[in-house]
């Protein structure tokens, strides 16, 4: 296989692989690009919240599978509270810190 057809393949297969929804069941949401569709069927309401993802970003009851890119805000997300919700759902808990850091990120490093 040729060179060019095969950064042509890999190309598209990024292309393809960079396409996101927003992250489901999360109240404080990270940017649509960081999203994952959940893997397997939905598992039963007592499954423990994680946080989740490449760069665990989405809070969820079971593994999702997301894009892998760093962006400053995903480090937010490291002492954020990830718990079930007052509706049932895995998510982020809402707070002035996570608001905070969310408005205004820590440099990349």
């Amino acid at each position: 296989m040729s060179m060019s057809r095969t950064l042509a393949i890999a190309a598209l297969l990024f292309t393809a692989c960079d396409k996101s929804q927003p992250p489901a069941n999360t109240t404080a949401t990270p940017p649509d690009d960081t999203a994952g569709t959940p893997t397997t069927d939905a598992p039963p309401p007592t499954a423990e919240c994680k946080p989740t993802g490449c760069s665990a970003t989405v809070c969820s009851d079971e593994e999702v599978m997301t894009t892998c890119e760093f962006r400053p805000e995903y480090a937010c997300y490291k002492s954020a509270t990830c718990t079930r919700q007052a509706d049932g759902q895995c998510g982020w808990t809402k707070s002035a810190e996570l608001d905070a850091c969310l408005a205004n990120p820590p440099p990349a490093e």
